[in-house]
């Protein structure tokens, strides 16, 4: 009997956790506010541009919270997301190559901080490239990057 009553706690339990794993956004418009709060009246903390990506961490209404490559934390207004999947890159200089593997030929190179969009995926290499010119540059590992 209390066997079949924890099973049934358990099962209520697992059914009231989100299931759902790291949603990933981006910036959609450029000079987007990130506030403090989820109201037009909170404290202004940074701007960021089109195309940064986030990871959403909670929603409020039509805000929400989320958190950078870099650990900042903020809210921002949920229509001004993107579903366009980009990526940012985390070392200094990180070799592309024109295939998703090590024996690919290095294309050039990109650098930390820097913003790409995520055309494709093969395995544990991303193919990124150019935001506004829907234009593919070739294939990082994912480990060089943060994002979707």
């Amino acid at each position: 009997m209390h066997r079949s009553i924890l099973s049934s706690l358990f099962i209520l339990f697992l059914a009231a956790v989100p299931c759902w794993g790291t949603t990933m956004k981006s910036i959609g418009k450029e000079k987007v506010n990130i506030r403090s709060g989820p109201s037009l009246k909170s404290e202004v903390l940074f701007q960021a541009h089109l195309g940064y990506p986030l990871e959403i961490l909670e929603r409020k209404g039509d805000w929400v919270r989320f958190q950078d490559w870099m650990g900042n934390k903020g809210w921002i207004y949920r229509p001004l997301l993107s579903d366009v999947p980009t990526a940012v890159v985390l070392k200094d200089k990180v070799n592309v190559r024109q295939g998703p593997g090590l024996r690919h030929k290095v294309v050039t190179t990109v650098e930390k901080g820097e913003v790409y969009k995520i055309f494709a995926r093969n395995g544990n290499w991303i193919k990124i490239g150019y935001y506004l010119e829907n234009e593919q540059i070739g294939w990082v590992r994912s480990d060089m990057i943060w994002g979707d």
